[in-house]
């Protein structure tokens, strides 16, 4: 709302509700993250006009025993499914094939669209200044692109009932079953919220 306010908002007094509502939230927020209103202000700072949400794509690869491919991530050291922010101009599908050859170093072709959900009702930790969609895609390996890409520490397959500690922040273990049932039944409509 004060993004919206202030971007949008012509008089002076209701300028200045807006940017105090924006340091309230600020406030609020640092309360359930890990940095200060001063470290969250130059992110929050950075996204200006209208406030949409940000779009994150994620790759669910299983190979023929079933295992899911995950991916170590650098920042807090536990795993994900390859994928990261689309970026403008590129589709979706494209910005998922491009984040498995740069994250997990694999050539993919979609499949299908399995999830769209809203990261904030799926018990993604921490909250994020900024409201996010994540698109999950069913993506199958179509060979093998670069050697162990410089993004990530690690890339393995996983069980889906052996899961490795996840970053809760990327991908939940829930997701994770949701996409194996995809996988299983691939007629299943797509799941969102």
């Amino acid at each position: 709302m004060a993004q919206t306010g202030l971007t949008y908002g012509s008089d002076p007094f209701d300028q200045q509700r807006y940017a105090e509502t924006r340091q309230i939230g600020l406030a609020l927020l640092a309360l359930v993250t890990h940095g200060g209103a001063a470290e969250l202000e130059p992110i929050v700072a950075c996204d200006r006009g209208y406030a949409t949400p940000k779009v994150d794509v994620r790759a669910a690869v299983f190979d023929d025993r079933q295992r899911i491919l995950l991916i170590q991530e650098r920042s807090d050291r536990r795993w994900t499914l390859p994928g990261g922010w689309s970026d403008v101009l590129e589709t979706p599908s494209q910005a998922v094939i491009r984040e498995a050859r740069e994250e997990a170093g694999v050539v993919v072709d979609v499949v299908k669209l399995a999830a769209v959900l809203d990261r904030e009702r799926q018990g993604n930790q921490p909250p994020l200044p900024f409201h996010v969609y994540q698109l999950f895609f069913l993506c199958r390996q179509v060979s093998v692109g670069d050697p162990l890409p410089t993004e990530t520490l690690d890339v393995q397959w996983f069980d889906v009932d052996r899961l490795p500690p996840l970053s809760v922040s990327r991908v939940t273990g829930h997701q994770i079953r949701l996409l194996h049932a995809h996988h299983l039944h691939p007629q299943r409509p797509t799941t969102f919220d």
